[in-house]
């Protein structure tokens, strides 16, 4: 073995360690993204509180949005 093969291993074995933790930090900041959401739509649940739902039908209607095909009853909370 000589000095270059040497430098190679540890080399490689540092990329690989890059890697690894840049697939941690990407896996990490997803699941903060998704905190965050969770976050937001607890706030919006607490802020429109005993709101009566709107049907998701007149949503789209008032959106000029076709809704989905209908599968269960959807309502949303009027802000």
């Amino acid at each position: 073995m000589n000095a270059n093969t040497s430098k190679i291993g540890p080399s490689r074995q540092l990329v690989l360690q890059v890697k690894q933790a840049k697939a941690v930090l990407r896996k990490l900041k997803e699941t903060l993204e998704d905190l965050d959401d969770r976050l937001d739509l607890a706030k919006a649940k607490v802020a429109n509180g005993d709101k009566p739902l709107i049907p998701w039908e007149t949503v789209a209607k008032e959106l000029g949005i076709r809704p989905p095909p209908k599968k269960r009853p959807q309502k949303v909370r009027r802000s």
